[in-house]
């Protein structure tokens, strides 16, 4: 994002995963300082036991909503474009793909 992305007001987030593991490869407080370092919100989870995954979501979304000028309508047109995948073009597993316009 840092790379491509010329806006300054978009939202990251870092999701530290896996917390259902005994032996973490990264600890909460290195996380911590990662994220703050980075001006990331920082949230903990598990995909496999869902614990902590509802919550990144809806953090996320919250702090989009604190954010107008990442949904005022001026900006409508601006984003990702979600569409189906036509034959010959690449696309993920679930067949499509993203355009950034």
């Amino acid at each position: 994002l840092e790379t491509y992305c010329t806006r300054n007001d978009i939202v990251n987030m870092l999701v530290g995963n896996k917390i259902d593991k005994e032996n973490r490869e990264v600890d909460r407080n290195e996380g911590l300082k990662f994220a703050r370092k980075h001006s990331m919100l920082f949230i903990e989870a598990s995909a496999k036991t869902c614990d902590g995954v509802q919550c990144a979501f809806e953090e996320l979304v919250e702090k989009i909503i604190q954010t107008p000028g990442l949904w005022e309508s001026e900006n409508q047109n601006k984003g990702v474009k979600l569409s189906h995948r036509e034959e010959g073009h690449g696309g993920g597993a679930c067949g499509g793909y993203c355009s950034v316009l």
